[in-house]
């Protein structure tokens, strides 16, 4: 009998053992997880994306950026153009239509001619577009490929630095993922995209500052609607989003 006590005491003693251990494999892998979620929750500032530049590359970005502010601020000033040429066209209209006012012979001539300074305004703001765009997109492009380039290089030779046994851990098609779609990423992250920001960006001061210039109650008003359209174009994007992945 105090044989067979001693086994079991032994035995729980080992079972005790083995949970205590099976407790702190858990909680080992527990840890690891946390790392791990701690390591990918790491984030990088919007201008460490941008620390591979040098210097011509920095002078593409000014330049894209003050090419992207000016096509951006060329939208309101088009609609300015639009609202003066339609209101000289209603007040023509409307002096025609009077019976009570007599038309000389050369009224058609004032309207002709305001009619050809906006065709003007517009082929100059037209102009300004299509080089602005052009200059904004192919520059923040160029320095995205040429950013992109330089990250390809030091990620190769970071690879061809490291041990053997880092090759047996790391699968080779985990690095070509990376050194392809990764870096992809981080292309479409640092090129045009944001040049498309920034225009977009300077279209809205521009426009404010041009409402409140020219007719601020009717800014007002909008800026007060503005909440509720911005809450249906959220709801709209997150219907088209779920419609695309349950068609997918």
């Amino acid at each position: 009998m105090g044989k067979n006590s001693e086994m079991e005491m032994v035995s729980e003693a080992k079972h005790l053992q083995n949970g205590h251990l099976g407790e702190r494999e858990e909680n080992d892998e527990k840890t690891e997880k946390k790392k791990e979620k701690e390591a990918k929750e790491a984030m990088v500032g919007p201008f460490s994306l941008f620390r591979f530049a040098d210097c011509w590359d920095i002078m593409m970005i000014i330049i894209g950026t003050v090419m992207a502010v000016a096509n951006g601020a060329v939208l309101p000033l088009l609609c300015i153009v639009f609202g003066d040429m339609t209101d000289s066209l209603v007040n023509s209209a409307s002096s025609l239509s009077n019976p009570n006012v007599t038309i000389p012979g050369n009224m058609t001539y004032p309207l002709e001619e305001e009619m050809t300074t906006f065709a003007i305004y517009y082929s100059i703001l037209g102009a300004v577009v299509l080089i602005a765009a052009y200059l904004q997109v192919s520059l923040w492009t160029l320095a995205a490929g040429r950013q992109v380039k330089c990250i390809r290089k030091l990620f190769f030779h970071r690879i061809m630095q490291q041990d053997i046994g880092w090759f047996d851990v790391n699968e080779t098609g985990e690095l070509n993922t990376r050194l392809t779609d990764d870096v992809y990423k981080i292309q479409e992250g640092i090129g045009d995209k944001v040049g498309m920001l920034i225009q977009s960006f300077s279209s809205f001061i521009a426009a404010f500052i041009i409402g409140f210039t020219r007719g601020w109650k009717l800014t007002l008003v909008i800026l007060a609607v503005s909440p509720a359209l911005g809450i249906s174009a959220a709801l709209f994007s997150k219907m088209t989003s779920w419609t695309e992945i349950s068609g997918n």
